[in-house]
């Protein structure tokens, strides 16, 4: 029979934290993986204690470590959603990411179940069962996110992070979406770029709160003031209203002069980017033969118009992977902390944009 201070030399990690795994320390706090190699080592080396029986994904036949089957089973997720099924049309992003979910937990044998908050109860339906875990989709006041709590400790945000000490989340990087599209199209010579979306928009807890990426543009602007002159034409917060701001922009006696437009048109979203094109269309300005236009999200839709949208592409799918993956660990390990999760946007080059 081997000893700690064997298992120390074969897998490199100090005796007392060796001990401290092997017999079920909960109050020790080591990644997931700290404890798969420790666990591997100990079968390896044939190691034995007497808490070994209680050790999670390891079982003891004959004084022999065996690991048990990782196998989740079947489980019932929920899935929740901040948007009504109407509003979820009107910005197909979430819709889109509530598909990428539902994949990614049939894909993982997960049963799925959409779950609706009763403003009466202040709590969600979960259609007559208890689950085991929650996706939730958005911003969610602190209300809806108690309302959560108390139905699993398992709840996984995706788009936004309300609690970060409590809860695990997912989210796009904004900041590197933004200052990706800036330089591009900065490299695509443009000058004049205006920003196209809201002011303030819902924060991670439904409050009104400043645009991010909104935020993050005027950030790059002042950083970088010499380089473009930054205008920005406001919209609602979905950006279902770009076109009649855009059509208001350019009949503007100043900023309707050609030598005053400008040259490229950077959306917040993809509704606004898809709006903000028509309205330039309707006002006589041909894109990308005049303007140019770059949206952000990069959903399907981007390729059905005409000119195709060029954006700011968020692998939703990553996401939900990411969200599901997460939501696997806490099954394992419930008493894990929370982390949160930013990921990387591209950039889809199509029509709306040119050179100059």
């Amino acid at each position: 029979m081997s000893t700690l201070k064997e298992i120390a030399n074969e897998c490199g990690f100090s005796v007392a934290t060796i001990s401290r795994v092997l017999n079920r320390d909960e109050t020790l706090n080591v990644p997931q993986s700290t404890r798969e190699i420790i666990f591997d080592t100990a079968e390896k080396l044939n190691y034995k204690t007497k808490n070994a029986k209680k050790q999670t994904g390891i079982s003891v036949d004959n004084g022999v470590y065996r690991r048990r089957s990782t196998d989740l089973g079947t489980k019932r997720i929920g899935i929740v959603e901040m948007h009504s099924i109407g509003e979820l049309l009107d910005d197909t992003y979430y819709m889109y990411l509530k598909s990428n979910v539902e994949r990614m937990c049939m894909d993982n044998g997960f049963e799925t179940v959409t779950m609706q908050f009763d403003e009466e109860t202040e709590s969600y339906k979960n259609v007559g069962q208890d689950v085991d875990g929650i996706v939730a989709i958005g911003q969610f006041s602190k209300r809806k996110v108690d309302a959560m709590a108390k139905l699993t400790k398992r709840v996984v945000f995706l788009d936004s992070s309300p609690d970060a000490v409590r809860f695990c989340s997912v989210q796009a990087n904004y900041e590197t979406g933004v200052v990706q599209g800036l330089k591009y199209l900065l490299e695509m010579g443009h000058k004049r770029i205006a920003f196209v979306g809201p002011s303030q928009t819902p924060d991670s807890t439904g409050n009104a709160a400043p645009e991010m990426r909104r935020r993050i543009f005027k950030d790059f602007a002042k950083r970088y003031g010499d380089a473009f002159e930054a205008i920005y034409i406001e919209t609602n917060s979905s950006g279902k209203d770009a076109a009649d701001r855009i059509r208001e922009f350019v009949a503007d006696k100043k900023a309707g002069k050609k030598d005053k437009r400008p040259t490229a048109y950077f959306a917040f979203n993809e509704t606004a980017a898809l709006n903000a094109m028509r309205g330039l269309i309707q006002s006589g300005i041909q894109v990308p033969e005049d303007a140019s236009v770059l949206g952000f999200n990069d959903t399907v839709l981007a390729t059905y118009t005409q000119p195709q949208l060029s954006g700011i592409h968020i692998y939703m799918d990553e996401m939900a992977k990411v969200a599901i993956n997460t939501l696997k660990q806490l099954f394992l390990d419930e008493t894990m902390m929370p982390i949160r999760v930013l990921v990387p946007t591209g950039l889809s080059e199509r029509e709306s944009v040119r050179k100059i």
